[in-house]
């Protein structure tokens, strides 16, 4: 990659080959936007801020460029939650989550059910549609029981 150098007191000019199809493409199809309205110089000066100090972070770990106060972000202020929104929003993640609880044990009872009736199918014993109806069949099989201790004394431990 050539480049030839002009400099002036206030401005400076860099001249390049860029020799990258990938790159003259990205370029090509940043150029269509309205805003860089065949503005090249632009678009090129928008690329090197952003993509600098990304660079420098990667290569320097420093996390910005600017050293002036006035160039650096404003920092976004906190939000601040009343403790009426702070109890209401933990109302409603409990609420939320007991209706998560509710809504598996409904879903594992019907696998289980089914699991338990094709099983019985299976094995050749006649099915009551008055016992599967009314829920007996809920139980969770024996040869899950044992995974499922396991996996919730594993949770127990976690914490």
């Amino acid at each position: 990659m050539g480049r030839k150098l002009k400099q002036s007191e206030h401005n400076a000019s860099i001249y390049f080959r860029l020799r990258d199809e990938e790159n003259w493409q990205m370029i090509d199809r940043l150029m269509t936007l309205p805003h860089y309205a065949n503005n090249r110089a632009s678009l090129i000066n928008n690329a090197l801020s952003y993509g600098l100090p990304k660079l420098i972070e990667n290569e320097f770990g420093e996390k910005t460029l600017c050293d002036e106060p006035n160039e650096q972000r404003a920092e976004k202020p906190a939000v601040q939650i009343s403790e009426s929104d702070h109890a209401e929003r933990i109302d409603e993640v409990v609420r939320l989550l007991q209706e998560i609880i509710m809504n598996t044990h409904i879903s594992k009872s019907l696998i289980c059910s089914l699991f338990n009736a094709k099983s019985a199918e299976l094995n050749g014993k006649p099915l009551s549609a008055k016992k599967f109806d009314s829920g007996a069949m809920r139980d969770t099989p024996t040869c899950m029981t044992k995974y499922e201790i396991d996996r919730l004394n594993e949770m127990d431990e976690e914490d």
